[in-house]
């Protein structure tokens, strides 16, 4: 398989944002098969790091998930379908895009919120120092 999916989050802060951890949950998430596609971050704005990745993605709103440098969710937690959609579209192989599509029907794995944020490594970012 090509290289992976690139998944930017840009966030307030995913532990102390509702909306900024759901978006991130929704990355975290994601069925293993799909994990091993994908390579995801966390930018918080509380830090100059993240700061710099909302201005050079011309980010307007948090928070935002950006594939493949698109800014592709602003403000909006995206269903399971929409989000697997738009990595496809995305995706740097056919093969990639063909897997993708086969695991559209498996959905979100909930089950294990804080397993997934720590996945996430959510807040791990989000302080300046």
């Amino acid at each position: 398989m090509a290289d992976k999916i690139t998944i930017d989050v840009l966030t307030l802060d995913s532990v102390q944002c509702a909306a900024c951890g759901y978006m991130m949950e929704s990355i975290a998430a994601l069925p293993d098969d799909i994990q091993d596609m994908i390579q995801y971050s966390e930018w918080s704005i509380k830090n100059k790091e993240g700061i710099g990745k909302f201005i050079e993605m011309k980010g307007k709103v948090l928070p935002t998930i950006a594939i493949e440098g698109d800014l592709v969710f602003e403000s909006i937690i995206p269903q399971y379908e929409e989000l697997i959609d738009e990595m496809a579209k995305r995706a740097p192989s056919e093969e990639m895009k063909n897997r993708l599509m086969s695991l559209r029907d498996e959905g979100f794995d909930f089950a294990k919120i804080a397993e997934n944020l720590k996945k996430a490594g959510a807040g791990l970012k989000t302080k300046a120092g």
